[in-house]
């Protein structure tokens, strides 16, 4: 098994230069690459996506989510009940120790989620050779290919191989959940490669909406009527206002020169209509229900919490969490299937909850244990027996010596 903490360090300091060779002169010529896909965003928080408000919450509700729900195994033997294997496995547990198991799955569905792809490399097996660990590794450090030659690389022609680094690993080793892809691609689609104009749109959105405050509008104008104003004068009276202004203190004006405020609408300013149709975008990016964020054209408007929580599951994390399981049932035996546990997720409220038990007790096919049960609740103490029925009047215990002095 290697040790993943041998090319840990590697993957850090990962080269950002490239050189290009002229092949008909020979010149070589160094590239240093800053920032390949979006030069004026910032380079952390994928791209500065998360920086903008409607990303940061779309990106970490459907992340928090995949990262919060329980994951089972279960196993089904010659046609028998499937079952769930208990205690549970460590790589569903707790996948990356000493993080727990909502760190782990939650950064790689946020890989998952910008970069089309969640990469994890695994770092420990049992005895039967299954992993039991796996360390998340950042999607854009991830490179893969197919082997299509002999002697290009110690794994087999026609396997995958993914670089990390200076590491060549084989699909054996690596766990891989890939987002939407074209046939035959050999990685995902991510919201930075698809839509990132849009996301660029949002970002410029944001930045005019924090500078027009300060630099699109001036506090006001003077005017005035003295038709001989010469340039020299009316910088002089501009001086004078400034000063007055900046020391707070009255402003003396003369009969020809009036002051006039300038102010935009508060709306005007923030460009909210243009930015609720950015969150709107969000929605249809992330594939959350229109309204999630506060977009346009809210459809909340008369659901509730259990028809919210249903179509959040349809729409948004169907998708995401079947990739996360088929790609999670792969690192075990064949016939253990991997499956979210999304009874939190879909648990009613208080009221639908109890009138469903009540229809299950009044039907016969739910017992009272099974129903203190389901509400995590221990059973019933068992009743005391009944005491015993006193004899009937009248017929009092006879003398067994008596009964034999009988003929």
């Amino acid at each position: 098994m290697r040790n993943p903490l041998a090319w840990f360090g590697k993957l850090l300091n990962r080269s950002t230069q490239y050189v290009a060779t002229d092949t008909v002169t020979g010149e070589s010529q160094t590239f240093t690459i800053l920032d390949n896909i979006a030069p004026d965003w910032s380079s952390s928080g994928y791209r500065g996506g998360m920086s903008i408000p409607g990303g940061w919450r779309a990106a970490n509700l459907i992340a928090d989510l995949l990262g919060s729900v329980p994951w089972d195994a279960y196993r089904q033997y010659g046609g028998k009940p499937l079952e769930v294997l208990e205690p549970t496995p460590p790589l569903l547990e707790q996948p990356n120790p000493p993080d727990t198991r909502m760190t782990t799955f939650s950064s790689l569905a946020l890989d998952y989620l910008w970069e089309g792809n969640a990469v994890g490399v695994y770092a420990a097996r049992n005895a039967q050779g299954w992993p039991t660990a796996v360390i998340p590794v950042p999607a854009s450090m991830v490179g893969v290919r197919r082997i299509t030659e002999p002697g290009m690389s110690q794994i087999p022609v026609g396997e995958l191989e993914y670089s990390i680094g200076t590491l060549r690993l084989s699909a054996y080793d690596v766990l891989h959940v890939k987002g939407p892809c074209e046939p035959g691609a050999l990685r995902g689609m991510g919201v930075l490669e698809a839509h990132l104009s849009t996301l660029n749109l949002a970002h410029e959105q944001n930045r005019q909406a924090r500078s027009l405050s300060r630099h699109g509008v001036p506090t006001g104008f003077l005017k005035s009527d003295n038709a001989d104003l010469t340039e020299d004068e009316a910088k002089k009276l501009k001086a004078r206002w400034l000063e007055s202004q900046r020391d707070r203190t009255i402003a003396v004006l003369n009969s020809t020169t009036t002051f006039e405020p300038l102010s935009w609408n508060p709306n005007e300013l923030q460009l909210v209509e243009a930015r609720r149709f950015s969150l709107t975008d969000f929605e249809l990016i992330f594939g959350l229900p229109v309204g999630w964020l506060g977009g346009m054209n809210s459809a909340r408007q008369y659901s509730n919490i259990e028809q919210d929580a249903v179509n959040l599951l349809k729409y948004s994390l169907g998708g995401p969490l079947a990739r996360f399981e088929q790609a999670l049932s792969l690192a075990f035996p064949r016939g253990t299937t991997v499956k979210a546990n999304l009874d939190s997720l879909l648990r009613s409220d208080t009221l639908t909850r109890y009138q469903a038990h009540a229809i299950g007790l009044d039907k016969g096919f739910l017992t009272l244990d099974e129903v203190r049960e389901m509400e995590n609740r221990p059973p019933l103490p068992e009743p005391p027996a009944p005491p015993a029925p006193p004899a009937p009047p009248g017929q009092d215990e006879q003398d067994p010596e008596a009964e034999e002095a009988q003929p």
